[in-house]
């Protein structure tokens, strides 16, 4: 009964801690990265999912798919993407490609 009780307090905890601080953006939003020095600078990205916990990465993270680059990478940190991207036309900029 105590493991119950402490499982479900453990995800009760994480699913405030997402509403408290929830997502900047949503499946399907188009982002571009305002960081000069970002690997994938002048490109798009799709939001294509977002992670509480993943085992590559810090706290949570977005799921990107990128239409015209190629890039190994797929999780990148919220905090990082919330800090240094803005949200673009999506038919415009992550339609795909021609």
């Amino acid at each position: 009964m105590k493991k119950i009780l402490a499982l479900t307090f453990i995800i009760g905890f994480i699913g405030c801690s997402e509403m408290v601080d929830p997502p900047k953006y949503e499946y399907g939003d188009c982002i571009t990265p305002t960081d000069l020095n970002a690997s994938w600078y002048g490109e798009y990205a799709k939001v294509d999912g977002f992670v509480i916990k993943a085992k590559d990465t810090k706290g949570s993270a977005y799921a990107l798919w990128f239409p015209e680059y190629e890039n190994g990478d797929v999780l990148f940190q919220k905090s990082y993407i919330e800090a240094n991207t803005k949200k673009v036309d999506y038919l415009k900029n992550c339609g795909l490609p021609s």
